[in-house]
């Protein structure tokens, strides 16, 4: 990877817990600062807008949660033992979460209801992918 990509991914792995601990709209500029350790400038280098970055700390989330399910599940074939992979996952969240701050599709769900129709719909999508 180059420094560009490692920084990239530094920034949303960063701004995915700050996203999900604060909010979207209770996360300003300043906090993502904070958390990553670089300025403003080292930020929109990166993402045109907060919102960019939004999305792609939201995908990060919901991809560390796929993870652990796959992980999980592979090689499980009969329906017990996959139900059994399942809750195993959910057992570990409370000791080992994937993004700190809860379930991310949950807490995105909540607060882009009546706001932020980009993250809103991505949360939708994602929703009806694991149900579907």
């Amino acid at each position: 990877m180059s420094k560009a990509q490692v920084t990239k991914a530094h920034i949303v792995e960063q701004a995915a817990a700050l996203f999900n601990q604060q909010g979207y709209a209770g996360s300003s500029m300043s906090d993502v600062m904070r958390v990553t350790g670089l300025q403003k400038g080292g930020i929109y280098n990166h993402f045109r807008s907060k919102e960019e970055l939004a999305l792609e700390a939201f995908g990060f989330a919901v991809q560390r949660i796929q993870q652990r399910f796959t992980g999980a599940l592979k090689g499980k074939r009969h329906a017990v033992d996959r139900l059994m992979a399942i809750l195993s996952v959910y057992e570990r969240f409370l000791a080992d979460p994937p993004v700190q701050g809860g379930c991310p599709l949950l807490n995105t769900a909540v607060e882009s209801d009546d706001a932020h129709p980009a993250l809103r719909g991505r949360c939708c999508i994602n929703r009806v992918l694991r149900t579907g």
